[in-house]
């Protein structure tokens, strides 16, 4: 059996799925499992190309974001789960993660959950108490942020290198899913209800969009350097982060350091959170299909979905599991809170290409903001085109 994985703990992924798959291999010895790990883009390409016929090696197990479901069962590539087990249920699994488990608009499970990340803002105790007498208050809202941030730098201005905010993506990009909580937090969405159109090149998109982006504008968070150059809240030269890891054991791991957790601040009403899944399916071609549900079972029991979720710093997908981690530590516990106004990408055929799209876009912008040349207007005019692209997909496949 083959299983195709994204890179959930970076360098340490072959690691731990070496661990994991020991451990099914106890239980079914019979069962020879190989992984191959992709990055998301690598990995959106590659499903593409399943329906070839001389593909070189045919995976027989996917991991894949939860909001691709709907595009895999398009594609005619995975497998349909509820006639292969019509026992498998999604009974225990948390309420967010299981709309985006089926076709659209039917009963037919086409993928599973494995493991979800969520939004938060972490921040350095020690560091906010220099600059603010309640820094939970002031960080409840996005201009409150912005203000902590300016106080931050001028307080540690003499620290070479030091930014306010660290910026969670390793390659040093501005992060859509980074963003979206902006957007979710002042009532938008990307469709309409009726989902027959997009509001991408809506105004009050584009001022959710620049909130983002403001943090790289104002030089609050470095932008376009490679991991190793950005500053960081163990190393002392950041001290907030907004993340969707928990990251419990990179903040323990400094002796001393306490991290605080709260939800990302409102950009509008009320705060809200990206929450995304991580889902398995099988492919419609895989000649080990009996032996990729054994392995979908076992990740769905709430012992391994805790093993694992801990490895990854990331959330189990079903309760009993979920409760366990976060009552494990103080810290954690905030995320109740943050799983309640937390939103979650729609399982829409076009999703993970409207994804993509606004990745090149926020591409584009972090570009011209380190050549100086960055304007409202340039972005405005771009998610005008990026509109007028998605309306096309929703013209071609109607969601």
């Amino acid at each position: 059996m083959i299983l195709w994985v994204m890179p959930d703990s970076g360098a340490k992924t072959m690691e731990d799925y070496a661990t994991l798959v020991a451990l099914f291999k106890k239980e079914n010895p019979s069962v020879e499992v190989s992984v191959r790990v992709f990055t998301r883009n690598v990995l959106w390409r590659r499903i593409f190309t399943l329906k070839d016929p001389t593909h070189e090696e045919m995976p027989d197990l996917i991991q894949i974001p939860h909001y691709w479901t709907a595009l895999i069962v398009k594609a005619g590539i995975a497998e349909n789960l509820s006639q292969l087990d019509p026992g498998l249920s999604l009974t225990d699994c948390l309420v967010p993660l299981k709309e985006n488990c089926y076709q659209p608009g039917t009963k037919d499970m086409y993928s599973y959950p494995w493991w979800f990340d969520l939004s938060a803002l972490h921040y350095r105790a020690d560091h906010l108490k220099r600059v603010s007498s309640h820094p939970e208050e002031d960080l409840k809202t996005w201009s409150g942020l912005l203000t902590t941030c300016e106080a931050l730098r001028k307080e540690f201005s003499e620290v070479p290198g030091y930014y306010p905010m660290q910026n969670s993506d390793w390659r040093g990009s501005l992060s859509m899913r980074n963003a979206l909580p902006c957007m979710w937090s002042r009532g938008l969405n990307f469709f309409t209800e009726d989902r027959a159109a997009t509001l991408v090149g809506s105004k009050e998109f584009k001022e959710a969009l620049h909130d983002y982006v403001t943090l790289a504008l104002k030089e609050y968070m470095p932008i376009l350097r490679e991991r190793g150059s950005l500053g960081t809240i163990m190393s002392g030269k950041a001290s907030m982060m907004i993340s969707r890891k928990q990251g419990i054991s990179m903040f323990s791991a400094q002796r001393g350091m306490r991290v605080r957790t709260l939800p990302v601040p409102a950009a509008g009403e009320q705060s809200a959170a990206y929450l995304s899944g991580m889902n398995f399916f099988i492919s419609t071609f895989s000649q080990h299909k009996k032996d990729a549900l054994k392995f979908i079972k076992f990740c769905a029991r709430p012992d391994i979905q805790l093993r694992y979720s801990r490895m990854i710093e990331a959330f189990p997908a079903f309760e009993e599991a979920f409760e366990s981690l976060i009552s494990s530590a103080p810290r954690l516990q905030v995320y109740r809170e943050i799983l309640a106004s937390s939103h979650i990408l729609p399982n829409m055929v076009i999703m993970g290409t409207v994804m993509e799209i606004l990745k090149r876009v926020l591409a584009m912008c972090a570009a011209q903001i380190v050549e100086h040349r960055f304007t409202q207007a340039s972005l405005d005019r771009e998610l005008d085109m990026t509109a007028k692209e998605i309306e096309l997909l929703l013209s071609i496949y109607k969601g």
